[in-house]
């Protein structure tokens, strides 16, 4: 709410910000009377009583409300870090370690972890921790997990209730009335509420057309980047210029760097042949240089809707300029290639797998090429383990 609660004099902009459909039968009954009678709540007294009632009783329920959704999301992540903490001196199996990455990662999609959740250093360290011990169990299937004194002793503190886990509000005589708010500190002058964020006028999402946009689901372009990495042979090129192809097919210009392959390459010529539709070619451009690094990438991501990158590796740029890209060029698109080591992890580190919105993994079937498949590993937008065929360029039926 903008104000410390609902009352008579802001109700109507207020109230706009709660979904009335959650509230209890008597608290929309109460909003129905107040639509009803506040024409006569300065000149009836027994109507001004039933709505100040009404007000007081909505005011408490809200307070109950937002208390327990922060009370819960605290328990989940405590949840995470009580099972990291179950894994010291014990033997975890490579799948065990990905099932809890996995929930923890769909835990943080679904915004049940937060950065803002106080405990939200920890769980971004035991993340960091276990995908490194995962990555590693690539020629072997089990890590014996050891977590250090001091940070073991910080994780037990938590669940133990030394450190605070909701913080505190500020005492006030009538804060049964009161809609929490946070203290303001420095800090939030950059931050605006979440309910005076403008409204969005226009549909915010979009979908490719047919199997491409069944693997990937509805997108939000704000600062949306997608990761590939596979097999060697698998298709990760091909299956680039299908995208190519599909966001062109919805009005989007697209710049391709192709720094592993020449782009006037035979392959070159192949590929525009099998996978581009000749009228969206006028919407794609190709190029082989990069002659200024970062800020040659930076300035094609002003003047074009897509950017692809083939691959992350030849740009000789750290791994961090990744999510800069990201950041910095909010509404244009990124799709990356990453090659893999010998170990099978991306080179120069897995932080963008993290800071990418969707990851796609490509797996060489066979030799034939025709039974190679793409499919999500991470998806912020749609399911994960939707399999593509990128010979045929359809969903891969499961059964």
């Amino acid at each position: 709410m903008e104000k410390h609660f609902i009352s008579f004099d802001n109700y109507e902009r207020a109230i706009a910000q709660v979904n009335l459909k959650t509230l209890p039968e008597i608290l929309q009954k109460g909003h129905q009377f107040f639509i009803e009678a506040k024409g006569f709540y300065t000149q009836e007294n027994e109507i001004k009583e039933t709505i100040d009632i009404y007000l007081d009783q909505l005011n408490e329920h809200l307070f109950i409300e937002q208390n327990t959704t922060l009370r819960n999301n605290n328990a989940i992540a405590e949840g995470f870090i009580k099972k990291f903490l179950q894994m010291h001196r014990t033997i975890q199996h490579r799948d065990a370690l990905k099932d809890y990455i996995f929930d923890l990662q769909a835990a943080i999609s679904k915004k049940e972890i937060t950065k803002d959740d106080p405990h939200a250093h920890h769980i971004k360290q035991i993340q960091q921790k276990l995908i490194v011990q995962h990555n590693n169990l690539i020629l072997k299937e089990e890590v014996k997990i050891i977590i250090n004194r001091k940070w073991r002793r910080q994780l037990h503190n938590i669940l133990r209730g030394t450190i605070g886990t909701l913080g505190s509000f500020e005492e006030h005589p009538l804060n049964k009335y009161i809609i929490p708010q946070i203290q303001k500190t420095k800090s939030s002058e950059l931050f605006t509420a979440i309910n005076n964020q403008p409204k969005q006028t226009i549909k915010n999402t979009f979908r490719l057309n047919g199997a491409l946009g069944d693997l990937l689901g509805d997108l939000e372009k704000f600062e949306l980047a997608l990761t590939i990495e596979g097999d060697q042979g698998g298709g990760k090129t091909r299956f680039t210029y299908q995208l190519a192809d599909a966001f062109a097919n919805i009005g989007n210009r697209i710049a391709i760097f192709s720094l592993e392959i020449g782009s006037r390459s035979d392959l070159i010529t192949r590929m525009k042949e099998d996978y581009l539709q000749a009228n969206n070619q006028h919407q794609i451009f190709i190029t082989d240089q990069l002659p200024e690094g970062y800020k040659t990438i930076s300035n094609a991501a002003k003047d074009f809707d897509v950017i692809i990158i083939d691959s992350w590796n030849k740009t000789g740029l750290p791994s961090q300029d990744f999510d800069r890209l990201r950041k910095q060029h909010p509404n244009t698109i990124f799709i990356v290639i990453f090659q893999r080591t010998t170990q099978k992890t991306i080179r120069g580190g897995t932080a963008p797998l993290f800071d990418a919105g969707i990851n796609i993994e490509i797996i060489k079937a066979d030799d034939t090429f025709r039974n190679n498949y793409a499919i999500t590993t991470k998806n912020r937008y749609g399911v994960t383990g939707i399999k593509y065929n990128i010979f045929s360029k359809n969903i891969i039926e499961v059964f």
